[in-house]
């Protein structure tokens, strides 16, 4: 799994990975599945958050019509995956969302 990193945001975000926010159809060099989604398929963003070591992982999924669930991208900042939920509302409009937060380690309590 690879992640993904905002680099800039001077003239808008921009990142180390491929990342193409249409209304008719989406792409993300990381997601899984891999591929194109069509805008007019997607539901609802899922964001998940998982503590890896001491990485927190923030997982975009994209829920679509047809009952799939894509890990749209995957990133270590609020920021980054802020900025792609507004990217993404700006051009497929307002969808549910949610926003998971991770679980805190039970083993450092």
């Amino acid at each position: 799994m690879r992640i993904g990193t905002i680099t800039s945001v001077d003239e808008g975000p921009k990142r180390d990975v491929t990342v193409r926010i249409r209304s008719d159809e989406l792409f993300s060099e990381i997601s899984d599945p891999p591929g194109p989604i069509k805008g007019a398929d997607v539901r609802a963003y899922q964001v998940t958050e998982e503590q890896s070591g001491a990485v927190r992982l923030l997982h975009l999924y994209l829920e679509t019509s047809t009952g799939s669930r894509i890990r749209f991208y995957t990133a270590t900042t609020q920021l980054d995956i802020a900025l792609l939920l507004d990217e993404l509302e700006a051009s497929l409009g307002d969808k549910p969302r949610t926003w998971t937060k991770a679980e805190p380690d039970r083993l450092s309590q």
